[in-house]
């Protein structure tokens, strides 16, 4: 009996891993067979005509801030935001380092050293969600943050803006009991990444939140199910550039 017993019991722990291991699986299954690509145009730009006031706009990020999911990077939310800053009377280079795929890691090797040189004006810092399909436990994810601010408020003149990371992915694409998992992951990433931002003192972007309600709704999507579309990407500046003038 006890024998019996313990025999059932290994085979539902093998079936739950199993499921687990296929649900999680089922994400990269699915954006594998739709692919969506980084626009075309994806350049540094200069937004704006007027000869007067100059500003230089850094977008730091991932395949979310490259513009993955639009034709143009003119429907990006950096370029978005940059049309914001220019206004009528601003001329503003926008100067995007966002590789997509990357992690916080690869910021921190990669971008910030031609950050600094590029001597920027404006930063916005949006990174993580790789980190958290990567396995990367918080706490490396927070050391990782946590020297990226430093050179950024040690070696620049920037005003910082750091974006906690959106719920990203439908219905579609990723399935209960995974979807509530990741969700979970990423609100502990944003509530590590709120406490980094008032440590160094730079403007904390809630975009989770703003996002939620539009969060599982397959319209703001583009065809991967996973990244925004222009409707999307145009919601997230909207909500970015509300908090320029807090």
């Amino acid at each position: 009996m006890k024998k019996a017993f313990l025999l059932g019991f290994a085979f539902f722990i093998i079936v739950i891993v199993f499921f687990a291991w296929y649900l999680k699986a089922s994400i990269y299954w699915s954006l594998g067979t739709t692919t969506v690509h980084q626009p075309t145009d994806y350049a540094e730009f200069t937004v704006g005509k007027t000869t007067g006031k100059e500003i230089t706009y850094v977008a730091i990020g991932d395949s979310l801030t490259a513009g993955v999911g639009v034709a143009s990077y003119r429907e990006s939310y950096p370029y978005l935001i940059a049309e914001h800053l220019a206004g009528t009377s601003t001329k503003v280079h926008l100067k995007p380092y966002a590789v997509p795929g990357v992690r916080s890691s690869y910021v921190l090797s990669n971008f910030i050293d031609q950050v600094i040189k590029s001597k920027p004006d404006v930063v916005t810092l949006l990174i993580g969600v790789n980190d958290i399909h990567g396995k990367i436990s918080v706490t490396q994810f927070s050391e990782n943050y946590t020297k990226i601010l430093t050179e950024l408020t040690t070696n620049t003149n920037a005003t910082v803006y750091v974006i906690n990371l959106p719920y990203i992915g439908t219905p579609d694409l990723i399935s209960l009991p995974y979807r509530s998992y990741f969700d979970w992951r990423t609100r502990v990433y944003n509530n590590e990444i709120q406490k980094l931002a008032a440590a160094f003192n730079v403007t904390y972007i809630d975009l989770y939140s703003a996002h939620e309600p539009t969060a599982l709704n397959n319209q703001y999507y583009a065809a991967d199910f996973f990244h925004p579309n222009a409707v999307g990407y145009k919601l997230w500046a909207d909500t970015i550039y509300d908090y320029f003038s807090h």
